[in-house]
C-alpha cells in the first residue's frame, strides 16, 4: 500500500484504488510496469533519453545483501501480516499476473517455459500471447488475433508473419505494429493472489 500526504488516503499501488481515507473508492489511472534492458527500451521508443550512471557503486555491502544471494523467502514477521495465503502455488513462485475488470489470471514462469517460452491463451474473450522477454528473464503479454506463437533465440514469431524482437512487433514488411497490452505485473505468487483473491492459474 502507498499513502499520499495531500489527503492521507491509502492506495493499492497495483490497482490504483484508494482503500482507506477521504478518497476511499476512488481509482487513479494505472499503467504497466514492463521489465526491459536499455537497448530494448530504445528499440521500443526511438529517441528515448536513457540515464545510466558511470559512477561505480561505493561503500559497504547493504544489510540485506547476503539475503538477496539466497533462495528468496518471506520472513515470519512479514508472513504474519498476510491474513490468508493462497496455497495453490508456492509462496515465492514467480510469474505474470494479468487482469481486466472481469477476469484475472496468473501465468507461472515454469508453465511458460514448459510451453517453449511463449504461449497463446484465451483470456477474457480474447487471444493473449504470454512470452519470456529474451535477455531479461521476465514475462510480458499482449493481445493478438493470431493463433500460434514460436520462439527461436531472441526472435518470437506470432502467427505466420508477425515478428517480435526487443519487445517491438513488426509485420512481414518490417513495419512496427501497435501492441495492445492488458494490465499486467511480473510478480511473486503471494502478492498477485492477495491482490486478486480467486484468480485463475494458467494450466489449472
Amino acid at each position: 500500500m502507498l499513502g499520499d500526504e495531500e489527503t492521507g488516503s491509502i492506495w493499492n499501488h497495483i490497482t490504483g484504488r484508494a482503500v482507506y481515507g477521504p478518497l476511499e473508492g476512488t481509482t487513479l489511472p494505472v499503467f504497466n510496469l514492463l521489465h526491459m534492458t536499455a537497448e530494448q527500451a530504445l528499440d521500443r521508443h526511438p529517441g528515448l533519453s536513457v540515464a545510466i550512471s558511470d559512477r561505480p557503486v561505493r561503500g559497504r555491502r547493504g544489510f540485506f545483501a547476503s539475503l538477496a544471494e539466497r533462495v528468496p523467502f518471506l520472513s515470519e514477521g512479514f508472513r504474519s501480516t498476510i491474513v490468508k495465503e493462497d496455497t495453490r502455488l508456492p509462496t515465492m513462485d514467480i510469474g505474470l499476473g494479468v487482469w481486466t475488470d472481469s477476469e484475472q489470471r496468473y501465468y507461472p514462469m515454469e508453465a511458460v517455459l514448459a510451453a517453449g517460452a511463449a504461449l497463446v491463451d484465451d483470456f477474457d474473450g480474447r487471444r493473449l500471447v504470454v512470452y519470456v522477454e529474451p535477455g531479461v528473464y521476465s514475462l510480458d503479454a499482449f493481445f493478438t488475433e493470431e493463433q500460434t506463437v514460436s520462439v527461436d533465440g531472441s526472435s518470437i514469431t506470432v502467427g505466420n508473419e508477425l515478428m517480435l524482437e526487443g519487445g517491438v512487433l513488426k509485420d512481414a514488411n518490417g513495419r512496427r505494429l501497435e501492441m495492445d497490452r492488458p494490465l499486467q505485473l511480473f510478480s511473486r505468487w503471494y502478492g498477485f493472489a492477495l491482490t486478486f483473491p480467486g484468480t485463475t492459474i494458467y494450466g489449472r
